[in-house]
């Protein structure tokens, strides 16, 4: 008997609470289903002319005087950008636009480079920024250091603070006074185009905790007005602890000769990455400085807490890594490739530095083709302002982000790759109170090796976004959007999340007002959890409501394919192969007294924990949206079932839809979670029962498919194979267009081959158990990946 009709027994009842509820209709494919349903968001897209009337030219190598030909071009962008000002002063922009070329070099750029909106083109004029050639100009804001006095380290003194390993191969570099301001612990380096790691035990990984002493003192439960304990130089307060591995002499005395190193890593929570300065290391105990969230506590049996420690001469023991000595000014570092004095461009990359370029109130303007590298707070931030149109571009070696929208509409980052940041990109736009739409897209790029561990490494806050065929993998953070009324198609995730738990490449949570939200046609695959809590596909976290998960393919993807347990929820005409659960789901409030004791457990916030605070849904709905604002006006228009679902029940899988699914080798396609959501809840084996979720809901179980089924498994082609007649009206997915696609700013034509070698990688791995050399290959591919040069 195989899983599925193993559980046909527990659905039976289900079915026929549910069938009294959903008439015929309301069970037929939704809008969403058809493919037409995204013509209102590329419609929205602004297709810039490519035949501008006038080009303006612009070289790093240009003499001062230049006036912007070709033969005689500008030499940087604000003299090509105070030209443009004229000439709208005078004339007025020529009738196809005008264009600025960027002849091939390295640009640099100490301070921000700033547009306002009287930089502005307009829909049939627009001002186009871009390379002559693809790929060959570089725009560095990060500050060159010079070579010519690097020397190796030779002082006895300073060689026996060094690694055995590192004697011979490290240099020195000295910062210069009136750099030391830009320098914390953000600060990066980037040697040739290629982003260096500072020095940290160990090289790959973590560590793990052994005992623990003293959890410290948290700061997640503090009541409206208290405040945490606070330390102070030579007075620490935080958790104590050791390390299942030894610490190094060597360490630790460095450790009270400069008193300036981070623990890195999952000191409680494994959804939670965290960096805490250390107060104290004596006798192998490490002691943090100051109280932390959750404390220190090793409480998840199937994985141990784990941390590094980062910026760590000692430690200084491979190619391309580094330590900068404060107090004597010193960077040392140990070169990925030979110094050549007169060649190597070795940069320093400072969070003081707040952008490369700034855009306020800015419109009809393209930047394309163009590397944007060795960025500081942010490469490209638009506030405000329509269609302006980043495309074709790489983002790599920042401190931080690579773009920011804010606000404006129509705003679209296209065909571009980011790697090598902290996160990726965030945009924001669209009014909830109104649910008038922005229309920002993301579409066609790719994103990995970005740090960021968690939700965040692209971000969507807003109405009415669009995010498609972008290729996300090979890093520990992803996708999260706080939105309404946004279309997710056509994307591909994999190899995410390897290293933590309680995580999903596509999140949102704990908000009542995300209406809306579709996520189709896109493909999950080789998600590989360390063990802990789960890592699954999708999620809308924590009660959130009104997600849309249709005709997506999840294969081997983590514990599950989704996970929600608040109202107005689907996950429908989906396709689930070697998993253990296809939906996971949590027990909820479903009896009258059960949801009373709900809504009383409301009153604690503003009481026992701050306004605002996660769980807070009501008040959190109220401030902004307005006292019963989803029950009225438009909100009561575009989402009735909303005030429907607050009324009935909130706190249960209400109105939510589970149906019309396949399967194939998923142990148990329904699992409901009879744990709390706390770290010990989720450690709990309690489960619940098909009986557990509402009434008001259809929860039907899935079919189980073949193999047999697809075009090719080998290739990671999930296409029906010619014959395949889908059962129960299952409407075929669009495979074949998932994934990067050739266009306009992708010009080269799209390889898929890397699945085949995703697959054959991953052939014989599996998850759900934490072993530190898988993880750590992990680590030592991504490493080899990311520092390709162009």
């Amino acid at each position: 008997m195989n899983s599925t009709t193993s559980f046909l027994a527990m659905g039976l009842v289900l079915a026929n609470l549910s069938i009294q509820l959903f008439a015929q209709d309301e069970l037929q494919p939704p809008p969403y289903a058809e493919l037409g349903y995204h013509d209102r968001f590329l419609e929205s897209q602004w297709k810039p002319s490519s035949d501008p009337d006038r080009s303006i030219f612009v070289s790093s190598s240009a003499a001062n005087d230049g006036v912007g030909t070709k033969d005689s071009p500008f030499k940087n962008f604000t003299q090509a950008r105070d030209s443009i000002r004229r000439l709208q002063a005078e004339s007025g922009l020529p009738a196809g636009g005008i264009e600025v070329v960027l002849l091939p070099g390295v640009y640099h750029l100490p301070e921000t480079f700033d547009l306002s909106k009287q930089d502005s083109g307009t829909e049939d004029a627009p001002i186009i920024y871009r390379a002559e050639v693809p790929g060959s100009v570089r725009l560095s804001a990060g500050t060159p250091m010079e070579l010519q006095d690097a020397q190796r380290v030779e002082d006895p003194a300073l060689l026996g603070r060094l690694h055995p390993k590192a004697q011979d191969k490290v240099v020195m570099v000295r910062i210069p006074d009136e750099w030391l301001s830009g320098v914390d612990h953000s600060t990066l380096f980037a040697f040739d185009g290629q982003l260096l790691r500072r020095a940290q035990w160990p090289n790959l990984g973590y560590c793990h905790i052994d005992q623990i002493f003293d959890r410290g003192p948290t700061t997640r439960w503090l009541k409206p007005g208290e405040k945490p304990p606070t330390a102070s130089p030579g007075n620490p307060i935080g958790a104590k602890f050791t390390t299942v591995e030894p610490l190094s002499p060597l360490l630790q005395s460095e450790f009270q000769r400069t008193q300036r190193m981070q623990v890195e890593g999952y000191l409680h929570n494994d959804w939670y990455f965290q960096r805490e300065p250390v107060g104290a290391i004596q006798d192998g105990v490490i002691q943090l400085q100051e109280a932390t969230r959750y404390g220190v506590a090793n409480k998840i049996k199937s994985i141990p807490r784990r941390i590094r420690l980062v910026n760590v001469l000692a430690e200084l023991d491979e190619p391309g890594e580094w330590y900068f000595d404060t107090t004597d000014q010193i960077l040392y570092l140990w070169p990925p490739t030979p110094i050549d004095p007169q060649k190597t461009r070795l940069s320093m990359l400072s969070p003081s530095h707040q952008g490369m370029m700034t855009m306020e109130e800015v419109s009809f303007c393209v930047f394309r083709d163009l590397i944007f590298e060795d960025s500081g707070r942010c490469a490209v931030s638009i506030e405000g302002g329509t269609n302006v149109l980043i495309a074709g571009c790489i983002f790599r070696n920042g401190t931080h982000r690579g773009v920011d929208i804010n606000g404006g509409s129509q705003h679209g980052i296209t065909g571009c790759e980011f790697h090598d940041l902290e996160s990726a990109f965030s945009m924001r736009g669209g009014d909830f109170r109104t649910l008038e739409r922005c229309y920002h897209f993301a579409t066609n790029n790719e994103v990995h090796s970005c740090r960021r561990r968690g939700y965040g490494v692209m971000g969507m806050n807003g109405v009415g976004m669009y995010f498609a065929h972008n290729l996300i993998h090979d890093m520990n953070g992803a996708l999260s959007f706080n939105a309404a009324d946004t279309l997710m198609e056509f994307n591909e995730f994999y190899n995410i999340g390897y290293e933590m738990g309680d995580f999903n490449v596509a999140y949102c949570g704990a908000k009542w007002h995300t209406m809306n939200n579709v996520l189709r046609f896109n493909f999950v695959h080789h998600l590989f959890e360390p063990g802990g809590h789960p890592v699954i596909g999708f999620r809308n976290d924590d009660g959130g409501m009104g997600l849309q998960i249709y005709g997506n393919v999840f294969y081997r993807s983590g514990r599950g394919a989704a996970q929600f347990h608040g109202p107005l929820n689907s996950f429908r005409n989906n396709i689930t192969m070697k998993t253990q659960h296809m939906w996971w789901t949590n027990k909820g409030a479903i009896t009258k007294e059960e949801v009373q004791a709900e809504w009383k457990g409301l009153e604690r916030f503003g009481r026992d924990l701050p306004h605002g605070d996660k769980g807070d849904n009501l008040y959190l709905m109220e401030q902004m949206l307005g006292e019963n604002g989803w029950s009225t006006g438009v909100w009561k228009r575009e989402f009735p079932m909303l005030s429907k679902a607050i009324q009935t029940n909130p706190f249960a899988q209400t109105f939510s839809v589970v149906a019309n699914n396949y399967v194939h080798r998923v142990r148990i396609p329904f699992h409901i979670h009879g744990g709390s959501g706390t770290v010990e809840g989720m450690e709990s084996k309690e489960t619940g029962k098909i009986l557990d979720l509402p009434s008001e809901g259809h929860f039907e179980l899935p079919e189980e498919i073949s193999m047999q089924a697809f075009e090719d498994l080998a290739q990671l082609d999930f296409r029906f194979r010619d014959g395949f007649q889908p059962t129960n009206g299952f409407q075929p997915i669009p495979f074949e267009r998932i994934g990067l696609v050739r266009d306009e700013f992708r010009d080269a034509p799209v390889d898929r081959s890397y699945r085949a070698d995703v697959y054959k990688r991953y052939l014989n791995e599996s998850g759900g158990h934490y072993d530190p050399e898988v993880i750590n290959a992990r680590y030592r591919v991504l490493s080899n990946e990311s520092n390709r040069q162009e």
